[in-house]
């Protein structure tokens, strides 16, 4: 039997093929979530491993993969890595299997909760895998007024704002120590793409045209914090 034609997964895999390709854009999100990193990691969606390669230097690293097509492609960096490892079911499920339960220093979920109808209580389960004081690093689109067409084609259910980050973080019992805007210029670049002209993928062209950008806006960003962006990263510290 074929296998249905889902848009919102064809549209992501062409996301994150992408996503291969553009290494300045990888290296800026790691570069945002190195200081707050522990020895133990766990990455909520992987993906195909575009940031799980810089994790590799710690202790130990899980990856929540339930997407067959991607979990291969970890599967096989895990034969090279012995220090990491591949879950293949969803984050429900891993935060209910033996072991799991308050083992991690950090939890690390990237462009990934959007996905998730119900986020606070996907912020629970991530939650449920930390350790006492351990942290969860959060990078989610940002800009409500900028959810379009690409973003419902992404299988996204929403574009989040600071207000909504703290609400989150005080519903689930997390302590709010960081939460900022970041890529400045990416923000106009995607409402015009998603809102204007109705876009169902990101080009190559544009990807990469953003990745050659990368290291000026993240060297201009270190000095001004923006107060708008197409991202949000946010620090949330289990108590």
């Amino acid at each position: 039997m074929d296998t249905p034609f889902n848009p919102s997964l064809h549209a992501l895999s062409h996301s994150l093929d992408l996503l291969k390709d553009t290494y300045n854009y990888n290296h800026w999100i790691y570069s945002l979530l190195r200081e707050h990193l522990g020895d133990t990691i766990c990455e909520v969606g992987a993906g195909t491993g575009n940031l799980t390669q810089f994790f590799l230097p710690a202790q130990s690293v899980l990856c929540i993969e339930p997407e067959a097509q991607y979990g291969d492609a970890l599967r096989r960096l895990a034969q090279v890595h012995l220090n990491l490892q591949v879950y293949s079911g969803g984050l429900a499920d891993c935060a209910g299997a033996r072991g799991h339960a308050a083992a991690f220093a950090t939890v690390v979920c990237v462009n990934v909760l959007e996905h998730i109808e119900d986020d606070a209580q996907a912020l629970e389960q991530m939650e449920s895998l930390l350790q006492a004081g351990g942290r969860l690093l959060l990078y989610v689109p940002a800009g409500p007024w900028a959810y379009g067409h690409l973003d419902r084609q992404l299988g996204h259910f929403r574009r989040y704002s600071k207000r909504r980050i703290r609400q989150l973080a005080a519903q689930v019992g997390f302590e709010l120590e960081r939460c900022i805007y970041v890529n400045f210029a990416g923000v106009f670049g995607w409402f015009w793409h998603s809102r204007v002209l109705g876009r169902d993928v990101v080009s190559p062209q544009s990807a990469q045209f953003v990745d050659r950008l990368v290291p000026y806006l993240s060297a201009v960003e270190r000095l001004v914090r923006p107060v708008v962006g197409q991202s949000l990263f946010a620090v949330l510290r289990k108590p």
